[in-house]
């Protein structure tokens, strides 16, 4: 689980990185970093539900707020791979939505796994 969780520390960092060209780089830095911290401390057995609990309740606000914008590009047909204009936000919105999906699945994966660390640590 060690090399999962540095992993997962790893990478999101660098989606943190990659998103510093961003417009709105300020909200999904600090997103990231906060999976990426996260899963640091479970590289090292510090599972915080009181972190992993809001984190999950905010990914989850944000992700079911962008649902709108994802059903709106399903219907559209557009590739999700195409230039986001102005007039077609719900690409782009679609994107972050699937940021913060693989981000709150993350988390989940950590909260699970607190669960496991602690009957581990009890037995």
């Amino acid at each position: 689980m060690k090399i999962i969780n540095i992993v997962l520390a790893v990478l999101f960092a660098l989606f943190a990185f990659f998103q510093l060209n961003d417009p709105d780089s300020l909200s999904w830095v600090v997103l990231y970093l906060y999976v990426a911290i996260i899963s640091a401390m479970a590289a090292f057995g510090r599972y915080n539900l009181a972190l992993i609990l809001p984190g999950i309740a905010i990914f989850v606000v944000y992700f079911v707020y962008l649902i709108p914008s994802v059903f709106e590009f399903v219907s559209s047909g557009e590739d999700l791979m195409n230039r986001m204009d102005a007039e077609k936000m719900y690409i782009e919105q679609t994107r972050e939505a699937g940021g913060l999906l693989i981000g709150l699945l993350a988390l989940i994966f950590h909260f699970v796994n607190r669960k496991k660390s602690t009957r581990a640590k009890n037995a």
